[in-house]
């Protein structure tokens, strides 16, 4: 049975603010301002979103996790990244959290723990995978993210902010096939 995680209608609105802190500018001044808070931290980087995953290796880092999908606000987009890892692909339609996304990153932690990088790609959408990325990240861990004509948005994990990713996955509609 296909289990899916769907975005209900009263949630996109919350969704539009950010879960973390909001670093705003035209770029690259969002990466540099990124990794200065960042740099010489030992935690996990991870990254969601084409644009993000590709400036925040052209400033120099290197993220442990970065889930892409050839796509920036829904359209065809050839991020200039280079694989230095185990690379996973995983199907996950629009407005949606699948199953098999969320293994891939429960996945790609336990790889982490034993020192590979790893490259997520989404056929599809990953524009949801910031909440399951925060839900499965250590403590301590940084997630960046997009936010559309603002900037990039800055999370350091802790448990406040799984236990607010958690509250949203629970208001998510769950859909199993023949629903």
């Amino acid at each position: 049975m296909r289990v899916v995680f769907k975005l209900p209608d009263e949630l996109r609105q919350e969704l539009k603010n950010p879960l973390g802190e909001l670093i705003e500018g035209n770029i690259p001044e969002p990466y540099v301002k990124a990794k200065n808070i960042i740099e010489g931290d030992d935690g996990v980087l991870i990254t969601v979103g084409d644009v993000v995953t590709e400036n925040i290796m052209r400033v120099g880092l290197n993220p442990n996790l970065a889930i892409y999908d050839h796509k920036t606000e829904r359209r065809e987009y050839k991020p200039r990244i280079i694989i230095n890892g185990v690379l996973l692909t995983v199907k996950n339609p629009p407005g949606t959290i699948t199953l098999p996304l969320l293994k891939s990153i429960k996945k790609a932690y336990s790889l982490i723990l034993n020192g590979k990088s790893v490259h997520i790609v989404v056929n599809g959408e990953e524009d949801l995978a910031t909440i399951p990325a925060v839900l499965y990240a250590p403590l301590g861990a940084t997630v960046i993210y997009g936010q559309p004509k603002r900037g990039i948005v800055l999370i350091k994990v802790t448990n406040e902010c799984k236990r607010r990713c958690a509250k949203i996955m629970r208001r998510m509609e769950v859909v199993r096939d023949g629903d």
